[in-house]
């Protein structure tokens, strides 16, 4: 048969190699993660996730992404097969921002996290880190109370609150806040801080701030020569128990 007359064939379509996500797990958490996450936590998080602040994503003069409102977002319960519950953010990990950018680690945030777990002082309990596609993807314990972005919504007026009572707690929230920023500066911890980076336990009816806990922990610097001393001096305090 002349070439001219071979029927056409249709092209053969290449299958995609399926992208299969990265996951790690912190111990004893494995058992809350939904199995849906696992299979693709971008996914997940985007189709799921609720955006915890309200706004327009900005860029830079460059067009690189510098505040993206969706990038944080409270996610569903989860549960394990006990019962218990756990309640997560999740964080889409800009990495041209922050000290991920810098030193080149998208989960730097997740890793800063951790050290202060170690520390014994407040932060946001890291769950999961994932990676698909070029995305990545940290999940931390959402921390009890009231989130600054939400302050609104405790109606304190309606309460009974005065101005003055309102501008209280602030104050006392600041105090607060001050010296937890003195705590983890000795530890070699150093961050921006500000009361909108916080989480507030308040007890509304006896108008008192009982804790205030930072979140957002992407421009974190370590003073390797402090932590060093923090560490050392925890391990001892451990050890004398």
């Amino acid at each position: 048969m002349p070439f001219e007359q071979i029927p056409n064939q249709p092209a053969k379509q290449e299958s995609k190699p399926k992208v299969e996500p990265k996951i790690e797990i912190e111990p004893g958490f494995d058992d809350f993660v939904p199995e849906d996450f696992k299979q693709n936590p971008i996914k997940y998080f985007e189709e799921k996730g609720v955006n915890i602040k309200s706004g327009e994503i900005k860029r830079d003069e460059t067009g690189r992404v510098r505040e993206d409102p969706t990038a944080v977002k409270d996610l569903p319960v989860w549960k394990n097969k006990a019962g218990a519950e756990l309640h997560t953010v999740g964080k889409r990990v800009n990495v041209a921002k922050g000290k991920a950018g810098e030193v080149g680690d998208p989960f730097y945030e997740y890793k800063v996290m951790e050290v202060i777990q170690e520390l014994g002082l407040p932060c946001p309990r890291p769950i999961v880190k994932a990676e698909r596609g070029g995305s990545h993807l940290i999940v931390m314990e959402r921390v009890s109370g009231i989130r600054w972005s939400n302050r609104n919504a405790l109606h304190l007026k309606d309460r009974g609150y005065s101005d003055e009572d309102i501008e209280n707690l602030q104050q006392q929230a600041q105090i607060m806040m001050e010296g937890l920023q003195k705590k983890f500066e000795e530890a070699g911890i150093i961050r921006g801080w500000k009361l909108k980076d916080m989480v507030f336990d308040i007890n509304i009816e006896n108008k008192k701030v009982r804790a205030v806990v930072p979140t957002d922990w992407e421009r974190t610097t370590i003073d390797e020569e402090k932590l060093t001393r923090a560490r050392t001096l925890r391990h001892s305090a451990n050890l004398s128990i």
